[in-house]
């Protein structure tokens, strides 16, 4: 029997890009979005919260319109916990949950969380990160490292202040976004007018981290939305962007790859890239398995799952895309192509003691 798991969105972004706004209108506005919201200190919450649970490390309150904020001086995992916890010890429910990042977090740590601690997975489930990006000031904002580790974590990145921006600067930040993360959906919205429900729908279900399947076009077919005309367009996947030090790279194989030797490359190239390794995902074709491979990956901490069974008409293929700061795609290139299981011989193959 499926267990059903609350699904998590993690906000991050640029210092004044709006998440602070965002954060207030879902906390205070009708929306029938039962939203429980995880921050390192409170906003504006209204005066008719009504306190529920409170300790040395986190506060929880509901609120009018039905949603839950907590307070967070721990970390997240626990905070979780006090939620799953309050919720069952007071009657209290709620139907996904928002975890807010500050201006200058980096979120890779709170993904990890998602992929280390398993008894998180039982009650919860990573949805994606969604990455606010000021369209004022995201050219300048962008030589910052750690908000370039925003755009490169991102599922999704939503343009605000738009409408102060010109249509050079928009397209501008367009191309510069899309070379850092290709496989991020960028969309525009007004934080200030647009309605409630409107917003919503584009921060939650980007299904970033499902585990059973990764869409083809995914990493195939970019889609983008013009944030001045809202009309829909598509860039070419690149095989490879570099934007500063910042590296994304597609992988693709027509050519089935062996599971052993594909392990022996992520162990290396956690190894050689360590932390700099920011994001890797994707689907794997490999022998003797029946099922596509799913690849989610963050730094160091990596999960390889059975998806769903290659159909008898289904071509099937590798890709798997790679941010990272300073990464070598040309490397990646090679040791991948040492994976093929009819590309390679003997001499090329990839073993364990390469790794020692």
């Amino acid at each position: 029997m499926t267990q059903i798991t609350t699904p998590v969105t993690v906000i991050t972004g640029f210092l004044g890009s709006g998440k602070t706004t965002l954060v207030n209108r879902i906390l205070q506005e009708l929306h029938g979005e039962r939203v429980a919201v995880i921050e390192n200190e409170f906003g504006a919450v209204g005066v008719d919260a009504e306190f529920l649970i409170t300790d040395g490390n986190e506060t929880v309150i509901q609120l009018a319109n039905g949603c839950l904020c907590c307070t967070v001086r721990g970390d997240f995992a626990r905070a979780l916990n006090t939620l799953s916890e309050s919720s069952e010890a007071e009657g209290f429910v709620f139907d996904r949950v928002l975890i807010e990042t500050t201006g200058i977090a980096d979120p890779g740590p709170i993904v990890q969380t998602f992929l280390a601690e398993t008894t998180i997975l039982t009650r919860f489930h990573l949805d994606g990160v969604v990455t606010l990006v000021d369209s004022v000031h995201a050219l300048a904002q962008l030589d910052m490292t750690e908000n370039r580790a925003q755009v490169a974590y991102a599922d999704r990145l939503l343009l605000t202040k738009f409408d102060l921006a010109t249509e050079s600067q928009i397209e501008a930040i367009g191309r510069r976004v899309a070379e850092m993360n290709p496989r991020a959906e960028l969309l525009s919205v007004d934080l200030h007018n647009a309605p409630i429900v409107d917003v919503l729908n584009h921060l939650f279900d980007t299904h970033g981290y499902t585990f059973d399947y990764v869409p083809r076009k995914e990493l195939t077919q970019i889609k983008r939305r013009r944030p001045a005309t809202d009309k829909r367009f598509c860039l070419a996947a690149p095989t490879s962007r570099h934007t500063s030090d910042i590296v994304s790279y597609i992988f693709e194989s027509s050519v089935p790859l062996d599971l052993e030797r594909l392990n022996v490359f992520f162990d290396m190239a956690q190894r050689r890239y360590g932390p700099r390794l920011w994001r890797y995902k994707g689907i794997v074709w490999a022998a003797h398995q029946r099922p596509r491979l799913v690849v989610q990956g963050v730094q160091s901490l990596l999960q390889i799952t059975g998806g769903t069974i290659w159909r008898t008409f289904e071509p099937r293929q590798t890709l798997l895309i790679f941010i990272g700061q300073a990464i070598d795609p040309a490397w990646i290139e090679e040791m991948l192509r040492r994976c093929e299981v009819d590309s390679v011989d003997n001499r090329n193959k990839l073993t364990r003691g390469q790794l020692e």
